[in-house]
């Protein structure tokens, strides 16, 4: 009866032992897998992101400003807007409704100068006028002595500038340049897509796998049942 109690004991510890193995071989699993999926959603966000803005420059009419959502990003060229702006920032711009921008505000909009050629300028709004329901704006750099010679219809207005930054202007500068663009953006992005495709097959095989796994420890877990069971009735008829 002892004999056949400790054994019984020894065989319930040999399955709790396994039952834990198998469980956190599962949990390793669930965690593996959700790093991975986490990976793969940064670099697809990644690519997608890329994608949207390739589209927006490129369906961009000739003499527009590209415009994702509203937004647009411009990098300054001269120092007319110094100190507020400097050479090189990098500014973004949204779309704002004419009746929205007031005087202090820094806009981004189509210079009808000729000398500019219908070129982007950012200045800031000084006044405002209204020809019936549309909105004239006066327009200086604050470098600038004197106002823009040439006024700024709300059908010029870009945006309102809703973010400046010199470090990522200056960032975007070094990247236009073919030599650093190729190798830090164009094909970190190719080897995103080939790990990606690579990562696909690997799920795929993955599941396969873990279907695999999951019959057989079904089948495992069946075998052990029954053992337990045979155990079980054998101990009994011994007790009887």
């Amino acid at each position: 009866m002892a004999e056949a109690k400790q054994e019984a004991e020894t065989k319930a510890d040999e399955n709790r032992l396994t039952n834990r193995i198998l469980a956190a071989w599962l949990e390793y699993q669930k965690l593996k897998n959700t790093t991975n999926e986490e990976e793969n959603a940064v670099s697809v966000l990644i690519i997608i992101a890329s994608v949207v803005v390739l589209l927006s420059v490129v369906f961009t009419q000739s003499g527009k400003a590209p415009s994702i959502f509203g937004f647009s990003m411009f990098r300054v060229m001269t120092g007319s807007m110094e100190p507020t702006i400097q050479t090189d920032s990098l500014i973004v711009t949204k779309k704002t409704d004419p009746s929205q921008i007031e005087v202090g505000d820094i806009i981004s909009f189509y210079s009808q100068n000729p000398a500019h050629e219908g070129a982007v300028n950012t200045h800031r709004v000084t006044s405002v006028q209204n020809d019936g329901a549309r909105h004239i704006f006066v327009t200086k750099g604050d470098a600038n002595q004197t106002e823009d010679p040439y006024l700024t219809s709300e059908e010029d207005v870009i945006g309102k500038v809703i973010c400046i930054s010199y470090p990522l202007g200056v960032a975007v500068h070094l990247l236009s340049n073919p030599l650093i663009f190729i190798p830090l953006i164009l094909l970190p992005l190719f080897f995103i897509l080939i790990y990606n495709l690579i990562y696909s097959v690997k799920v795929t095989k993955g599941i396969i796998r873990e279907e695999e796994e999951a019959a057989v420890r079904e089948a495992v877990e069946a075998i052990r049942k029954k053992r337990a069971e045979e155990e079980e009735e054998k101990n009994d008829s011994k007790s009887k």
